[in-house]
């Protein structure tokens, strides 16, 4: 992933952009850029960042805010292995091979499934 450093215009252009559509922008300081933080349809950005930003009082408030987003990282690695795995099942003929490569394939969709029980018990308990 290649990170482009926005000129201080930008910047200025995309806060612009976020308030006319209805953004709010807060008090707050953006912790990696220092530029301030829009409330955009109920969530915290920092534009010049372009990333979500999320607010926490204690370190175990920091782990639950932190947790969907690892989450959302091991599904995309999963997802990838998969989709991998499934290039090589297509072009296997030795079943030994087949065997073990859909055994790996079920244990991966197993960490799938783990991964949307945990999302679905923090929005029951959130």
């Amino acid at each position: 992933m290649r990170v482009v450093a926005l000129s201080r215009d930008d910047v200025v252009k995309r806060m612009s952009e976020v308030l006319k559509a209805g953004g709010k922008m807060l008090a707050q300081t953006c912790p990696a850029c220092g530029n301030p933080l829009f409330e955009i349809r109920g969530e915290l950005r920092c534009v010049a960042c372009d990333k979500p930003v999320v607010v926490v009082r204690d370190q175990a408030e920091s782990g639950r805010a932190l947790l969907p987003i690892v989450l959302t990282s091991l599904e995309g690695v999963v997802v990838g292995k998969i989709d991998e795995l499934t290039g090589r099942l297509a072009e296997s003929v030795d079943l030994s091979e087949i065997e073990e490569t859909a055994r790996t394939i079920d244990s991966l969709l197993s960490v799938l499934r783990k991964s949307e029980e945990i999302r679905l018990a923090i929005k029951q308990t959130g």
